[in-house]
């Protein structure tokens, strides 16, 4: 098995081989995908946070579709 490292950025779930690869383009590959940690740990400290926030707030009196509209247009918002 021929192994190579490099560091890339994925564009919407695409990889792009380094030209200095480009012969292993029409291969068969196999890939291991590292990130850092760091971001993982970020966006579940946030996850984690929203949670806790949620919790701390007590019981509320709108309906799951109620909360379900609010969800996504906050959502929406957040995307543009």
């Amino acid at each position: 098995m021929y192994a190579v490292e490099f560091e890339t950025i994925s564009k919407n779930g695409i990889i792009e081989i380094p030209p200095a690869y480009r012969e292993f383009s029409s291969s068969s590959l196999r890939v291991v995908l590292m990130m850092n940690d760091a971001q993982k740990d970020s966006k579940r400290a946030q996850l984690q946070a929203r949670i806790d926030e949620g919790i701390a707030s007590g019981i509320g009196n709108r309906s799951m579709s109620e909360l379900k509209n609010i969800a996504q247009s906050r959502f929406s918002a957040d995307a543009k």
